[in-house]
């Protein structure tokens, strides 16, 4: 019996109740940090031969917890829903099949020995980035970061991402132009397509360690670990996707709304001093930083929007990952 039909059996079985117990996402999944190639099938295949319903039942219910409302938001980069399905319905229908998750499982092995972290948020961002191609190509074969996969600063950062010379040195620089999105100079490079997945591991952590928690300490004042005593693990990894999508930000203007600041430009150094300014915080307290997931004004922020929905779909995976290691049978000798 193949190891969807057995999953398929299961769920017949009642099993599917598992699928929708509602997990604590306080810790990561229970396990090795970095899943398997059989762990990443059963995990597609499972999601996968779920009903519609049951996809849409947990999305929702994991949505709440990140704040997101019922069904997501409709349009740009934070739909949640399309045709009916969860959006990441495409990307649990090619892990479930054998060839494509051992694919997927070496280039995530790679990423979690080299750049310990979230791998569920690194996998949700590749793909959100550069569909699946990002996610299982193994070869040496070389594609242009930006176009091909949105890292606009890759070459700038390539010295600070704590990755080994041995790979840093098989990149190439591109010429740096200005993008019409945004305004800011990008510094693209030329990488082997098999270090997708590790360049996005490694700019999540640099954009979130450097960056986010430089402004922290500006803004905020005293050490980055202390405004984080009141900041669950959810928040952080909010924070973690909107300092990947938007590392900086212009300054919060007090005077104006912040649905009348929101843009391009209102990165999470804006969002930082705007939830300063509304809880009166001074230097050296602590700043609630949970404030991601409860207030409504930052969900007028593309940018909080598109994080909250990486963040929603990589907490998704982890809970199949979680039922999926209840329910797989013994591996083979």
């Amino acid at each position: 019996m193949s190891l969807s039909a057995a999953l398929a059996r299961r769920l017949r079985g009642g099993k599917v109740r598992d699928f929708i117990v509602f997990p604590n996402f306080d810790r990561p999944p229970e396990g090795a940090s970095v899943p398997t190639a059989r762990e990443i099938q059963a995990l597609g295949a499972h999601a996968a031969l779920a009903s519609v319903s049951h996809r849409a039942t947990l999305m929702n219910a994991v949505g709440r917890a990140v704040g997101v409302p019922p069904g997501g938001w409709k349009h740009g980069q934070s739909r949640l829903f399309e045709d009916g399905d969860i959006r990441l319905v495409w990307l649990l229908r090619r892990l479930a099949h054998d060839s494509v998750a051992a694919r997927v499982a070496s280039n995530l092995s790679r990423a979690g020995h080299l750049i310990p972290g979230d791998l569920m948020l690194t996998l949700v961002t590749a793909a959100r980035e550069n569909g699946s191609g990002a996610l299982s190509d193994l070869s040496m074969k070389k594609i242009d970061s930006w176009y091909s996969g949105g890292l606009d600063f890759l070459w700038a950062d390539r010295g600070r991402l704590g990755l080994p010379k041995s790979v840093t040195d098989e990149w190439e620089k591109r010429k740096e132009f200005t993008s019409h999105e945004t305004g800011n100079t990008v510094y693209p490079a030329k990488i082997p397509a098999r270090d997708q997945i590790l360049a996005y591991a490694a700019q999540i952590r640099l954009n979130y360690d450097l960056r986010f928690q430089g402004h922290l300490r500006t803004i905020l004042g005293g050490g980055a670990g202390v405004s984080f005593v009141q900041a669950s693990r959810i928040a952080k990894l909010v924070w973690k996707a909107y300092a990947f999508l938007a590392p900086g930000g212009t300054e919060y203007h007090p005077g104006s709304s912040v649905a009348a600041q929101s843009g391009q430009h209102f990165g999470c150094k804006t969002a930082l001093q705007f939830l300063a300014h509304r809880d009166v915080i001074a230097p050296g307290d602590r700043a609630d930083l949970n404030g991601i997931l409860t207030l409504a004004d930052f969900n007028h922020i593309e940018y909080v929007r598109s994080a909250k929905i990486r963040v929603t779909e990589a907490l998704f995976l982890e809970r199949m990952l979680t039922v999926t290691r209840e329910l797989l049978p013994p591996a083979p000798n």
